[in-house]
Order: structure tokens, then C-alpha cells, then sequence
């Protein structure tokens, strides 16, 4: 979802793809355990141990914490270059069939079209591959029956949808509907798009290292737990609300690293990826549309 920032005061009370949902549970129970603390420093009780503080170095909790949303935006910015690559692609490989490829009856033609939609449909594949989902319904207009079936029963649909596109552009050149430089330029345009596919194949399945994340926690939930018996000689009362705010910030950033780890979901921070996927069919359809008098 896109906000506009200039709105701050919206975007701060706006828990929609915010990462409040997702920490406010050990926010509650790490404050919880502060306030117990912060009883028995009322009570009389030694707690307040200020060398705690130099058992998890600050220092160094921060630099794990930067290098864990560094490693998962890269992921997102990598994800949102290749999707922009794939768009592009595929409208040059849309436009290059429907304008060059010749025709000779309405057969042809309506061949043309057909394939030339198919290629909007790509990114649709995409989409659909990267969630674990089968063929879109709305896709299967756009389909012939033949088409829908192997598509179901396809274990990757994007490369089904390039071998298509192969086996079509290896047909018309060989009926001499395009030229051999033309076929070969098409035919790169296929490859990159099936690159790309391959790299969203690897953003997604290369999350953070396991133990990285695993170690990262267990650093968070000791440094916690320390916390309260630094604070409470400086804030008494108040230390429940400064070990609150505190846990908010660094868990907070943690968990923004967790969420835009795999741009390619349903979230509200992810990228768009249904309204790319539509806003490509109807640039094709324009295409079409645009240049029908030219076939």
C-alpha cells in the first residue's frame, strides 16, 4: 500500500503495515516482567545492577539489528527491480509479436492476439508460482481449454508460459512471418524474462541464515531481560514505560527486517504485485488495441 508521507500524523496512527501488530505481544510481556522488577526495587530489594549493561554491548546489538533489515531490503529492492524488469520485458515482447509478426487471414490473427496476451500473462505466472497458488480464475478467460489444463497440471506455469511462446515464435519463423534477426531478438526477450523469474526464484528462497536470526533473538530476549535491572536505579516508576519504549524501537526494527523479507506476499508492505500484474494486461491490451489496423 502507498501512503503519502507528507501525512505523518496519519502514518503514525495508521497500524495498517505497520510492524505494531507483530510485537506488540513482547512488548506487553517484556514490560510485564519490567514492572515486577520495578516492585522489588520499590520494596527495597538490591536490583538495580547498571553493569548489566556491558554483559550485550548496545554497540554491537545495533549492528546486528542494521545488518538484519539491510540483508532483508536488499531482498525487497532486488524483488522490486526484477518485477520492473519483467514488466518491461514483457511489453517489448508484446509489442514486437503483435507489430512484426504477419498474418494472412483471420486464423493467423486471432492466433496472434491470443499469444500476444499471452505474454501479459507472464507476470501473472509469476505471481501465482512465487505464492504457492494454482491458475488464477480471472487467467483462465484469456486461455484456451488445452492451455488451462496444462497449466494446472504445470509444475512451474512461467516456464510453461515461455516454452509457448517458443514453440510459437520458432513457428512463424519458420513460416518465414518473421525474420531470422527478429526471431532471435524475441527469442532474448523470452530468455531474460525466464532469468528474471529464476531471480525471484532466488530472492525467495534465500532468507536470512537460520542461525543468524535464530542468535539474533537470543541476544534480543537476554538483553531484555537484563534491561529492567539497568534502568530501574535511574527510572524506578518509570522504568516499565522507558523498557516498553526501548523494546518498541529495537524489536520493531527487527521485525521490519522480518516482513519485507519476501516482497512477493499478500502484506500490505510487500510490492504490488496484483496491480502490476493488471496494469500489464491492459498496457498489452492498448498495444493491441492501439495498432490493430497495422496486422
Amino acid at each position: 500500500m502507498i501512503m503519502n508521507d507528507r501525512h505523518w500524523l496519519r502514518l503514525i496512527f495508521n497500524l495498517s503495515g505497520s510492524v505494531i501488530p507483530g510485537i506488540i505481544f513482547e512488548v506487553v510481556l517484556i514490560a510485564s516482567f519490567s514492572v515486577l522488577i520495578t516492585v522489588a526495587d520499590a520494596q527495597g530489594f538490591p536490583v538495580a545492577q547498571e553493569s548489566f549493561s556491558t554483559l550485550i554491548p548496545e554497540l554491537v546489538l545495533g549492528l546486528l539489528l542494521v545488518f538484519r533489515t539491510d540483508t532483508a531490503y536488499g531482498h525487497y529492492w532486488d524483488g522490486s527491480g526484477v518485477i520492473s524488469d519483467i514488466v518491461d520485458l514483457s511489453r517489448s515482447l508484446a509489442r514486437s509479436i503483435w507489430v512484426y509478426v504477419d498474418t494472412k487471414d483471420e486464423a493467423e490473427h486471432q492466433e496472434k492476439q491470443n499469444y500476444t496476451i499471452l505474454v501479459a500473462l507472464f507476470l501473472a505466472a509469476v505471481k501465482q508460482h512465487l505464492r504457492g497458488e494454482k491458475l488464477d480464475d480471472s487467467l483462465k478467460q484469456y486461455l484456451t481449454a488445452e492451455q488451462v489444463t496444462e497449466l494446472e497440471q504445470a509444475v512451474n506455469m512461467p516456464v510453461r508460459v515461455t516454452l509457448w511462446l517458443s514453440l510459437y515464435l520458432q513457428k512463424v519463423h519458420q513460416q518465414g512471418k518473421i525474420s531470422s534477426q527478429l526471431f532471435s531478438q524475441m527469442n532474448d526477450l523470452i530468455n531474460q524474462l525466464t532469468l528474471g523469474m529464476g531471480s525471484c526464484e532466488r530472492i525467495l528462497t534465500t532468507p536470512l541464515p537460520r542461525p543468524y536470526a535464530i542468535h539474533l533473538k537470543h541476544l534480543l530476549l537476554i538483553y531484555f531481560a537484563l534491561l529492567p535491572f539497568k534502568l530501574v536505579g535511574m527510572f524506578h516508576l518509570a522504568t516499565p514505560i522507558a523498557v516498553a519504549l526501548l523494546a518498541f524501537a529495537l524489536l520493531g526494527i527487527e521485525e521490519v527486517g522480518r516482513e519485507i523479507e519476501n516482497p512477493f506476499g499478500y502484506d500490505d508492505d510487500d510490492l504490488p504485485l496484483d496491480a502490476q500484474a493488471a496494469e500489464l494486461l491492459g498496457d498489452v491490451k492498448d498495444i493491441i488495441a492501439a495498432t490493430a489496423t497495422k496486422a
